[in-house]
């Protein structure tokens, strides 16, 4: 939640099944460990139990080892540039303005409050489409 507004977000067909995927995995580990399980209602929530040996099944997950460990494993997995992990949001953002996504659409995703901060933020996106906004328009009047 940014800004404490919720906000609903459209999710394409293939993300909505791999979160149903995951929420078969994670009742799948409830019941096998139903008495252990500490259920919080979550999408997402631990899986193992800490290194002190702790249970922490069903927990929520801590953002510094979200961010470090988990991210980390799969940054590796991927075999991509390591980038921190707030710069998933940037790399979102960035790849939905060179789509052609609207700018104001963008700025409804990431909940800014204005579209002037989405278009500071990634006015190197912008420009960069100015490049193929010349193109579009030369193919436009010159056939």
């Amino acid at each position: 939640m940014k800004n404490k507004k919720p906000r609903k977000l459209a999710l394409s067909a293939e993300t909505l099944e791999l979160l149903r995927k995951h929420r078969v995995h994670q009742a799948e580990i409830k019941l096998r460990n139903r008495l252990r399980y500490h259920d919080h209602g979550l999408m997402f929530a631990k899986e193992w139990e800490d290194v002190r040996g702790h249970d922490t099944l069903g927990d929520p997950l801590q953002t510094n080892n979200l961010g470090q460990r988990e991210f980390e494993k799969l940054i590796k997995a991927a075999g991509v540039r390591r980038i921190k992990f707030h710069g998933m949001r940037h790399t979102a953002a960035t790849l939905l303005l060179e789509s052609g996504a609207s700018e104001k659409t963008v700025q409804e995703r990431l909940g800014h409050k204005k579209i002037a901060t989405t278009l500071d933020i990634y006015a190197h996106v912008t420009s960069s489409m100015q490049q193929d906004a010349a193109q579009k328009m030369g193919a436009l009047l010159h056939g």
